[in-house]
């Protein structure tokens, strides 16, 4: 059975990719049969700690999964905020895109109006409008 903080460490999908594949080797190699392997791969599945996938292995010799070096917070990466690769967005572009959206939308709602002559419909656009206006 695993002790220690290493084992109480969340698993992510490759790791438990990893030990199905260990677990594929064991019966490769006879160790263990159809049932047993069946049992030991749904509860890698499952597993979510490092405890649990290698409580699989108890019994078992190598192969065993092999978990990636755990990351501190202070050792994290960041993206660099001069990142080419980033888009980044334009203000000013996104408050045209915004009144163009915003004009066609007036525009339709007025024609619907105009045609349907229930210029009651225009009134929440009005009201959107001096909202928009009063809030940029």
């Amino acid at each position: 059975m695993a002790t220690g903080r290493e084992s109480n460490l969340r698993v992510g999908t490759n790791d438990r990719e990893a030990a199905v594949a260990a677990l594929g080797t064991h019966l490769a190699e006879g160790r263990l049969d159809i049932t047993e392997y069946t049992a030991r791969c749904e509860a890698a599945t499952t597993a979510t700690t490092r405890g649990d996938l290698l409580d699989l292995f108890e019994d078992l010799p190598a192969p065993l999964p092999v978990f990636g070096p755990r990351t501190p917070k202070s050792e994290v990466t960041r993206v660099p905020d001069d990142n080419p690769l980033i888009e980044k967005t334009n203000p000013r572009r996104t408050k045209v895109l915004v009144l163009s959206v915003l004009g066609v939308a007036v525009a339709a709602v007025i024609t619907v109006a105009a045609v349907t002559s229930t210029w009651w419909a225009v009134a929440p656009i009005l009201l959107l409008g001096f909202v928009f206006i009063f809030a940029s």
